[in-house]
């Protein structure tokens, strides 16, 4: 480590939630001077925490939060961020307060040829219950790389509690045991409030807006530098003796113009690997998006340095079958209140307060929500935002004869309103609204089945300088697709590389808090 009076020299590579939360660890917790931080990222700052469009061109987001009492290094990160409408006010202090103001109460969590079901009996048979208690209690060893569909009964995915499951996580059949199970003990707490998602809190406006935006505007006003229109495209390494390593060069290009960076003795690089929002298109109201036509320079650098050492990971198995790891979401603006206020009479809840909405018997597996207004900060009044997305992507629609990623807005639009029955409604609101369909490839490739060695550990064995972040590196027993699981990274990242990796606190894990436990136990038996 450079012992100079001013400290290391630190690049950040990704400019997403993780590259930013070891950005504020490092000038907040390393003390390092935010001069000598400095982030490189190909496109916007913000990452997969993107919100875009005006209420002319219709707003558009790739993916939506949800956030709960179990993203306990969140909100410990955000409560030393100022909120950007009341810099007296954290983050933390901010989101805790509209959770009060706005609490959510699912009346409406499935819904089936446009009627609400009663989501409260789980539906689980005996065998159900005891292979699901079974499979929580089983250690991650015995399951291996082990698909979710070879650990039950075809019976257990017909029941309310895997639509609800499966629909407010992204889980699909074909995705990773080990990782269901992390998901189920990390959120125990969750199990008696699993249709009114009770316990489930949201930002005041979408992702950017209310965590992006405030640390961005932080650590701008603690000196650190934000390069943007870089693509790094390699990591050259050296050895360093007793068969270490350190990255001696960091291989990047601006507007195809190589902008190589060199390391010195004591500068670290913090790297975010692979992306779940990487190659993603947009399409409009009246045209689908458009194919995938390059690869991500985000998958192409952990390819290319994994090549180098087998400890840096296997990228394959995670962007390596499209078919299985894509969705489609969409985003929908009105210019009127109709929409929302039907919903609102059908589901019993405000908007933004009724939770999701799962169309149980949709072939896209659609679920959606209504937004609090307003979403976007600046939004103005009178405008509605909801969100929402379909699991599968190819099986052709109930009502649209198509896929989803064959799909404009407009057809989008049509099949859930068809679905909702209200098909009287359909020329008003298509001729209101605005709905942008995106179309995400990787989106639950964090989700598939993977072996130890898959994912690198944060900080790889035999690196001196070196370590990974984001979704894709390996956390024992926390959850991947959370802002929680990127945060984690970063502190442990930042911890490692300045020697203090005890003071990160472990994920939480339900078999060690009893109440949880039993409380969720006693939710199956019922």
């Amino acid at each position: 480590m450079n012992t100079t009076a001013q400290g290391p020299r630190v690049t950040l590579v990704g400019g997403g939630i993780a590259g930013l939360a070891a950005a504020v660890y490092l000038v907040r917790d390393g003390h390092v001077p935010g001069s000598r931080v400095r982030i490189l990222e190909e496109q916007a700052l913000g990452g997969s925490l993107d919100a875009s469009g005006s209420v002319d061109q219709g707003f558009s987001m790739r993916g939506s939060r949800m956030y709960g009492p179990a993203y306990e290094l969140m909100y410990e990160l955000l409560s030393h961020i100022p909120s950007l409408d009341n810099p007296d006010k954290s983050v933390t202090q901010d989101t805790l307060e509209f959770w009060v103001q706005a609490p959510w109460n699912d009346k409406a969590r499935l819904v089936e040829h446009g009627h609400i079901v009663d989501a409260a009996p789980f539906g689980l048979s005996n065998k159900d219950r005891v292979d699901l208690i079974e499979f929580m209690l089983r250690g991650e060893g015995a399951l291996g790389a082990r698909r979710i569909d070879e650990c039950f009964d075809s019976h257990f995915f017909t029941t309310n509690f895997w639509f609800m499951w499966r629909s407010m996580f992204g889980f699909e059949t074909w995705h990773s045991a080990v990782e269901l199970r992390r998901y189920l003990l990390r959120f125990l707490r969750l199990f008696p409030d699993l249709p009114t998602l009770k316990i489930i809190q949201s930002t005041r406006y979408n992702g950017r807006d209310s965590i992006v935006r405030p640390i961005v505007h932080w650590l701008a006003q603690q000196g650190v530098q934000f390069d943007v229109g870089v693509q790094v495209t390699d990591l050259d390494f050296q050895a360093v003796g007793n068969e270490r390593k350190a990255v001696r060069r960091i291989r990047a290009a601006r507007d195809g113009t190589p902008a190589d960076i060199e390391l010195g003795d004591g500068d670290l690089v913090i790297v975010t690997l692979g992306s779940m929002t990487a190659d993603s298109t947009i399409g409009t109201m009246d045209s689908p998006p458009p194919p995938v036509r390059r690869r991500s320079g985000a998958w192409a650098l952990w390819e290319r340095i994994a090549a180098k050492d087998p400890a840096f990971g296997r990228p394959a198995v995670f962007c390596g079958d499209v078919e299985r790891t894509r969705w489609v979401t969409f985003t929908v603006t009105h210019a009127d209140d109709r929409f929302v206020r039907r919903m609102e009479r059908f589901s019993g809840s405000l908007a933004g307060q009724g939770g999701l909405v799962t169309l149980k018997d949709s072939s896209w597996g659609i679920t959606f929500h209504l937004f609090y207004p307003p979403a976007y900060a600046g939004q103005p009044p009178g405008t509605q935002v909801w969100w929402g997305y379909g699991l599968f992507a190819d099986c052709a629609g109930d009502f649209v004869a198509k896929t989803m990623p064959d799909c404009s807005g407009a057809e989008i639009l049509t099949e859930v309103v068809s679905h909702l029955g209200w098909r009287e409604e359909l020329p008003a609101l298509l001729e209101s609204t605005n709905c942008i369909p995106c179309l995400l490839p990787y989106t639950t490739s964090q989700f598939m089945p993977r072996a130890p060695g898959d994912r690198p550990p944060v900080v790889p064995p035999g690196t001196v300088n070196l370590a990974f972040v984001g979704q894709y590196v390996e956390i024992p027993e926390n959850v991947v697709y959370t802002v929680e699981y990127s945060i984690h990274s970063a502190a442990l990242a930042v911890a490692t590389l300045f020697g203090a990796p005890h003071r990160v606190q472990a994920a939480y894990r339900g078999l060690e808090h009893p109440n949880a436990l039993i409380g969720a136990i006693k939710r199956v038996l019922e």
